[in-house]
């Protein structure tokens, strides 16, 4: 079977689609080998650029629907250039739209929705709402050309139904995955220490984390945060730090490669997680799988990966002063941390086990397949 991978974001890659992307295909290639797999991609290392304009608007403002609006002339012509099979669409916000039925099945792949953000994250800002709005009534039109969907988490899975009035039937829910994450035990944990992993903009929470540090700092003078990140918020960030004389206690690392980000995080007292909107909490599952307690917002695509006071703490999204009652509660609780963290390691070795993962893709990518050669050959002659 010969598979076309349609995604913007691919490698070097812009976010964890990408990273999930790269992680999938070289999974799926050593598992099965006897099978295809061709990235179609602006991204630089994917194994077809699509065309010149996308390539020089990739990770550009604007980029992301040019490339979808490019793909709507040249998408049959790059299945029978590469022979498909069968293709990957990943879509939602940040991915890829189709607006006509290309010539082979098509599965697409449902990381969080443009509706879910023109709700959530720009409920207050009218012009950008009403762009999301309008990017879903496309994006709509992608799930009802697909053969297949899935979804990276519960949350999305519900949107679809509810909201997007896509068939149950039509939907599987596959999360992602965790890549060789492990932990040396020579990292000692710290007993103070929170880690924050992520853009450093308002939709990741971070001003809710903030304002939290705030708060503790108070209560737990040694309590110390680190940032990971590039810093999209200028110099708010480092006015409110210095408003607040917080240089002590918050330190900003900026992005970070992954040996460096794994130290942090092996030796960190927990990881929080206070977003407004996630497909999946990729970061959230590589403190689970590494042992880090974790603390979430209850957001879509976090809340669905954490079961609160079982395999992480939950605080309500937005939240400044619950987000600091369920932080201080995991440092003066270093059994309940202890425990939560554990746990949350021994579920996370399985549920977001690569190999598992990339093997229920190849099943459903069979089973789309085989489903459309079976009706098309009952209605030959």
């Amino acid at each position: 079977m010969r598979v076309g991978i349609v995604t913007y974001d691919f490698d070097p890659p812009i976010g964890g689609l990408g990273v999930i992307c790269k992680q999938v295909k070289s999974t799926l290639k050593k598992l099965y080998p006897g099978d295809s797999y061709v990235v179609l991609s602006p991204s630089t290392r994917s194994d077809d650029r699509v065309s010149k304009v996308a390539m020089f608007r990739w990770s550009k403002p604007g980029g992301c629907p040019i490339f979808s609006l490019i793909l709507f002339f040249k998408l049959n012509f790059l299945i029978r250039k590469h022979k498909l099979d069968l293709l990957h669409v990943h879509s939602g916000s940040g991915g890829v739209f189709l607006l006509r039925k290309p010539l082979c099945p098509v599965v697409v792949t449902a990381h969080h929705t443009y509706l879910q953000e023109a709700e959530i994250v720009f409920a207050h800002s009218h012009p950008k709402r009403l762009w999301k709005t309008f990017m879903a009534t496309l994006e709509k039109r992608t799930y009802a050309i697909a053969d297949s969907i899935t979804c990276v988490s519960r949350d999305t899975a519900d949107f679809l139904e509810h909201r997007y009035c896509v068939p149950r039937s039509k939907i599987t829910v596959i999360e992602n995955a965790v890549h060789d994450f492990c932990v040396h035990d020579h990292h000692k944990r710290e007993s103070q220490s929170l880690l924050f992993i992520g853009r450093l903009e308002e939709r990741k929470g971070i001003w809710t984390l903030l304002k939290a540090m705030e708060i503790l700092h108070l209560s737990h003078p040694n309590l110390r945060l680190r940032l990971i990140g590039r810093n999209l918020l200028g110099n708010s960030l480092w006015n409110f730090i210095e408003k607040k004389n917080l240089q002590k206690c918050i330190t900003v690392l900026g992005h970070v490669h992954d040996p460096l980000m794994k130290r942090e995080l092996a030796s960190a007292t927990m990881l929080v997680v206070p977003s407004l909107l996630e497909g999946f909490g990729l970061v959230a599952a590589d403190a689970m799988a590494s042992g880090t307690c974790v603390v979430v917002s209850d957001a879509p695509g976090l809340r669905s990966i954490v079961t609160h006071h079982e395999t992480g703490l939950i605080f309500k999204t937005g939240n400044v002063m619950d987000c600091s009652r369920v932080i201080a509660e995991a440092i003066d609780r270093p059994d309940l941390r202890n425990r939560i963290a554990e746990k949350a390691k021994r579920e996370a070795m399985h549920r977001f086990s690569l190999q598992e993962r990339a093997k229920d893709y190849h099943a459903l990518f069979e089973r789309a397949y085989r489903t459309t050669f079976v009706c098309k050959s009952h209605i030959l002659p």
